[in-house]
């Protein structure tokens, strides 16, 4: 996490050396990205597996580990160009299937991942009338299961920004038998990371807002 315009960090890990320290991870993406020219020949290439239950399920007994972006569509919208924005206090399916499976959550904040791209804002008739924290624009990305942004990177084209992403990956959380208490314990480890390498990275006064 987070997720951004777009996960690219969890492209690069899967291509790169954190496959020495996530042996065969697979990284679990929204189903409208495997119907998207260019992009599904990228999900293919990666072996991106579909971010529902059932598909991540199948490929942790079958010995993979999967990288999970838990704030998905929501949190694109959500990308800011100030602050970082999580959504994790609400998400809690990814820890009920590490309870199942009997497998341990290792958090892993990308600093730099929400700055790759930028949005255009969306009119003010879709992003209308705020609720419960929500944008419209959220709200309707919710309701088609696709983000509703407009990004645009270097030069104006949807080539990501050149900067360095950092990795900061915390210790392994074994999912005891509550949902609530290693829940709070992946939230409290998220913001332990945050706090911890923020300044390493030159965000010292950048803020997290965790929802």
């Amino acid at each position: 996490m987070p997720h951004g315009l777009y996960p690219f960090s969890g492209a690069c890990a899967s291509i790169a050396g954190m496959r020495d320290l996530f042996p065969r991870m697979r990284i679990a993406a929204a189903w409208v990205s495997f119907r998207v020219p260019v992009i599904r020949q990228l999900m293919g290439w990666i072996n991106t597996i579909p971010a529902d239950a059932t598909s991540i399920q199948k490929a942790l007994n079958g010995g993979d580990s999967i990288g999970l972006f838990p704030g998905g569509v929501a949190e694109m919208v959500r990308t800011d160009s100030t602050k970082e924005n999580l959504l994790l206090r609400s998400r809690k399916g990814f820890v009920r299937i590490a309870m199942q499976q009997k497998v341990p959550i290792v958090p892993v904040y990308v600093f730099g991942q929400s700055v790759l791209w930028s949005q255009v804002p969306l009119p003010r008739w879709v992003d209308a009338q705020p609720k419960c924290g929500e944008s419209g624009g959220e709200r309707l990305s919710r309701w088609i299961q696709a983000s509703i942004i407009l990004p645009y990177g270097r030069f104006g084209s949807l080539v990501p920004q050149k900067k360095q992403l950092l990795y900061a990956v915390g210790n392994p959380i074994e999912p005891g038998d509550n949902i609530n208490t290693t829940h709070d314990a992946v939230v409290a480890a998220v913001q332990t990371l945050y706090d911890t390498y923020k300044g390493l990275y030159g965000w010292q006064h950048r803020p997290l807002q965790m929802d």
